[in-house]
């Protein structure tokens, strides 16, 4: 009789682990669901890559993609206005006796192509900066935004060949490189065509 009882709440208790076990499955199959339906819905940011390695027309498509996108969140990508106080040969000049990470306290804004967009890590990035027949580099650290999100923003735009303003306190990196510091950086023109690398024969132009 005891064996009997025993047997049959085993029984029971193996009909209720299993059926834990399959509302378990079924909630996990509908969590999956759930997130792959997210995922189909999300709204799509054009492409993010550095666009180094892909042919000009795919280059151009992806930027023109990337403008569409600025403009569907309400940005201008070709802002009428920006503020040039000092040219770069001006700023070379002005603050070439700059002593190794010495930073001055003026504010100054230039504006130049990007002619290479290096990272150093998610919080730091450096541009070449070309115009008038010389070059800048600039220093975009994460540290002297408003704050990273305005970091990210601001960076995360920009390619190699655009045109860009930058505001910023000049100074003198720990490598000894004259550079601007900038507390904001402006989009002025996107570029929509490939910009040839400098060790293919390109002449700097005036702009």
């Amino acid at each position: 009789m005891e064996n009997a009882e025993e047997l049959k709440l085993s029984k029971n208790e193996l009909k209720r682990r299993q059926k834990a076990e399959q509302k378990t499955r079924e909630k996990a199959e509908k969590e999956k669901e759930r997130i792959a339906q997210q995922s189909n819905t999300a709204p799509k940011k054009p492409k993010d890559e550095s666009l180094e390695d892909v042919d000009p027309n795919e280059f151009y498509k992806l930027r023109n993609q990337a403008i569409a996108h600025l403009k569907s969140i309400g940005e201008d990508p070709y802002p009428h206005k920006f503020h040039v106080s000092i040219s770069l040969a001006e700023f070379i000049e002005k603050y070439h006796s700059l002593a190794v990470e010495e930073t001055a306290d003026e504010i100054v804004s230039v504006a130049g192509r990007v002619h290479a967009k290096r990272e150093s890590g998610t919080k730091l990035i450096f541009y070449d900066l070309r115009g008038e027949g010389t070059k800048l580099q600039v220093m975009s650290n994460a540290r002297n935004f408003l704050s990273e999100e305005e970091f990210l923003k601001a960076n995360g735009k920009i390619r190699r060949g655009d045109i860009i303003g930058c505001r910023g306190h000049p100074g003198r990196t720990k490598k000894g490189e004259l550079s601007i510091l900038p507390t904001d950086i402006e989009l002025l023109t996107p570029c929509l065509h490939m910009l040839p690398h400098l060790h293919f024969g390109l002449k700097d132009k005036v702009f």
